[in-house]
């Protein structure tokens, strides 16, 4: 994958959180058909965010029923006790908070090691200033547009400034930028002018998948 893989390219990650799990494989084959990158896998603990999903079990699932590359954002404690379990499982891309461990650059470097895509993952509140030691050691950097974990909120207007300000820190390196959190058809240029090119999008595009991935893509031509 890492030879195939284009960080220049505008990439859709649609969130697996807000499938409807009893139609998880007909909206797979929608998603298929739709022709997008990635597939947005959160696994959350409980305790570095309010809710608990996913894991391992779900991961290894999802990736015999699909060829799309997994997305895997661990929104937990202590990622690097997770890290070979969520490899194993299927994992291409794995990225860990910045705010969830004192050992980040060892965690990202575990990742590495096993040929994933590593990325380091700001919650609103962590200024972009705290990632400029790791530039050199992510594939990814996940800017959160809400609180992570956290349903029923808005867009953090806030994060296009902070986007802008990354995309300035990355220069020429290989590294995907990308947003998660209320990205639908108006929220998502504002990201993509100000340097973003991945685009988490859940509850949005879910509601109809084919119109609404269409109408994400149309937003950033």
């Amino acid at each position: 994958m890492r030879k195939e893989y284009d960080v220049r390219k505008i990439k859709l990650s649609p969130s697996v959180f807000a499938a409807d799990l009893g139609e998880l494989k007909n909206q797979i084959k929608e998603l298929e058909e739709s022709n997008v990158e990635l597939l947005h896998v959160d696994v959350m603990d409980g305790h570095f965010v309010e809710r608990m999903a996913f894991g391992a079990d779900h991961i290894r699932a999802l990736k015999s029923m699909t060829d799309i590359p997994l997305d895997v954002h661990l929104m937990i404690e202590c990622p690097e006790v997770h890290i070979d379990s969520i490899a194993e499982a299927g994992a291409d891309i794995i990225t860990i908070h910045q705010e969830s461990t004192a050992r980040v650059l060892s965690c990202l470097h575990k990742i590495r090691n096993r040929g994933i895509r590593a990325g380091i993952v700001l919650s609103p509140g962590t200024p972009e200033e705290t990632i400029k030691y790791l530039l050199d050691d992510v594939d990814m950097i996940l800017l959160m547009s809400v609180n992570p974990g956290e349903g029923g909120q808005h867009f953090l207007n806030s994060t296009v400034e902070k986007i802008r300000n990354v995309r300035a820190m990355i220069g020429d390196r290989d590294i995907d930028l990308e947003v998660d959190g209320s990205i639908d058809h108006e929220t998502i240029k504002p990201c993509y002018e100000a340097g973003a090119n991945v685009f988490v999008s859940g509850g949005y595009l879910f509601k109809n998948i084919k119109e609404n991935t269409e109408a994400l893509r149309k937003a950033v031509r």
